[in-house]
Parts: C-alpha cells; structure tokens; sequence
C-alpha cells in the first residue's frame, strides 16, 4: 500500500445507510480519516466522523462539496427497491440517485483532480441466464428500473474512466444481509415467527446466495487499499444452498411449526404479474422474477485480484440475520 493510499480520506457517499454505517465503522477501525456524505442523517448515526447533509442529485447542493486529489471514494447511494413504492415513474426514482447522482460525483472528481472510486452496483443487473454461475462478463440484461439504473451509472463511470483516467472498482453483490437489513426475507421471517406456512415460488430446489455486510465492507476497505482497481467484481458467499434447505433449517432454528407450501412456478409468477401492473404486488418484479432461478455469482475474480473471499456460511448468516430481527421485535414490544 503506498502512503499516499495509507493516509488517504475516504468520502463514503451514502454512509449513513445499512452498508455505509458498516463500512464506516469498519475503517475507524482502523484508524483511517472518513468524510460521510448523505442526504439523510437519523439519530442511530453516532459516529465521531465529519459529515455532510447533501443530495447528491442536486447540482446546486453539490456545491457543498470538495473533494481533495487523495481521497478514495466509496459510493454506495441508492434508492433502496421497496414493492409499489412509489407506486408510478420508479425509473426515475432510481434514476435521480443512481444516474443523475453518478454523473454529479464524477463531475467533481473531474474538478478536483480526484481520480480514485468504488461504485457498489448490484447482481440485478443481469436478468436471467441459463448457466448457475455468473461471471462479471456475462452481458448485462436487467428487467427493472433498479438494474437498469445501475446499468446506466456503471456505463457513465466506464466513460469516464477512459476520459479521465480514474481507477474505479465496481462491485455487484449478491443479497446483502446483517443485522437491521431484511428486504426481501422479512416476510418469511414474520411468518416463520408466527408460525404460519411459507410460500415458495417452485419447490425450492434452486440455489440462493447472499454475501455478508461486513464482508461488503471489507471489500470495499480492500479495493481502496489497492488503490481501486479498475475492474467489475461479483461479490457473494462460497456457501449457496437450496432454498428448501435453507428455510427448512431456518424454521427448525426458530423453533417455529411453520411448513413450506410450494406453489407452481408458472401461475404463480403470472399472477404476481398482474399485482405488479396493478401496483398491489407484495414482492416487486427484479424479487419475484429471480425467486425461481439459480442466481450464483462467481467470485473467483475478486479472489484473484484483490484477494477478497467470503468465509460465512449463508445458513448462519440467516440465522443471524433472523435472530437479530426477533430481538428488535422483542425490545419494542
């Protein structure tokens, strides 16, 4: 690591959300000067670091900020997928963070001589494939607002990293868990709480595969150590299990009377269809879509050039995905 990388500032864009605050807290760890920028500030960010109020959507609260030559940029904003939410125009509601966002902190990279940054993109922006590993060569093809979005902001950063020369690390990973980040898997986790049957799309015999957020914020930590390689790296576990397995294991865990009720693939996903063009759909279209699918990142090429690799197995990651959700429930009755 060079000393201009070791004493470097990291500006962490979004670094008040689920990722940001792990990875904050994981650098002030090790002692390095962070700079958190985000547009949303609640009282459970209470870090002793400089932060920033700001939009970076807005070009006149873009203003706001300046970076120096040094720093290494981690930007991790984005609009997170909720189902119906907004319910109308979602392209844009992406779009304004992720796209419009990008092309503002490349604009002050561009201003300030700053020339390092990892841009955190997602595994939705492949769609469907038939083959059960995903490999960052595969062509993009997403089917939602959200990946198109990302799509649209990992191109604008290729740009400019012919145009101005920048190291960029973009990283997709597979579905984020930890503690306080449920997405997705809060529906089966209520209903395994209370005991009542959980669907599946199928009979749960694909492959499923998350990645850790601590781990997320390791890799971040070590891109940045690097000096942020330019490069496009797939992140998720060594550990994919079946979804039938998985959630079998879960509501053995929990004690729970819960039992798995499959339904047909076909129907089923014909019928979220409808929902979704109604609005009314509990699950949206890049969820729904995949919940059927085998869905495996290959990772062997951020073990190769950055020597990242997952070491937590997905069913204990579940489970303490999971345990940490009843504990809040528990406390706030």
């Amino acid at each position: 690591m060079s000393q201009k990388v070791k004493n470097a500032r990291h500006v962490i864009i979004g670094g008040a959300g689920f990722l940001g605050k792990n990875l904050v807290k994981e650098l002030l760890h090790r002692k390095k000067n962070v700079f958190v920028i985000d547009k949303y500030f609640n009282k459970n960010f209470d870090y002793d670091v400089k932060i920033l109020k700001c939009d970076i959507s807005d070009k006149k609260e873009i203003s706001k900020i300046k970076f120096f030559k040094n720093d290494i940029i981690h930007h991790l904003a984005s609009n997170l997928i909720k189902p119906n939410k907004p319910r109308f125009q979602r392209y844009n509601h992406f779009a304004k963070t992720t796209i419009y966002g990008t092309k503002n902190i490349i604009y002050l990279m561009k201003k300030f001589d700053c020339k390092k940054i990892i841009f955190w993109s997602t595994d939705m922006v492949y769609g469907f494939y038939d083959e059960k590993y995903l490999r960052e060569d595969n062509k993009t093809n997403p089917f939602g607002d959200y990946g198109k979005t990302k799509v649209e902001a990992e191109n604008l950063l290729k740009e400019a990293i012919n145009k101005y020369n920048i190291n960029c690390t973009i990283f997709r990973p597979r579905l984020i868990l930890g503690p306080s980040r449920l997405g997705i898997l809060k529906i089966p986790f209520d209903l395994i709480r209370l005991n009542l049957p959980v669907p599946m799309i199928g009979r749960g015999e694909n492959f499923f595969q998350f990645v850790s957020v601590t781990e997320c914020a390791t890799a971040s930590i070590m891109a940045a150590d690097l000096g942020c390689p330019t490069g496009i790296y797939n992140l998720g576990s060594e550990s994919p299990y079946k979804i039938r397995i998985i959630l079998k294991d879960l509501i053995k865990h929990h004690n729970s009377k819960s039992i798995l009720i499959p339904f047909p693939e076909k129907v089923t996903i014909k019928l979220l269809d409808i929902l979704n063009f109604l609005k009314i759909s509990p699950l949206d279209i890049e969820q729904y879509k995949i919940a059927n699918q085998n869905i495996i990142l290959d990772t062997s090429k951020v073990y190769k050039d950055i020597g990242w690799r997952s070491s937590i197995d997905d069913a204990e990651l579940l489970k303490i995905t999971f345990d940490s959700y009843i504990n809040e429930k528990s406390s706030n009755i």
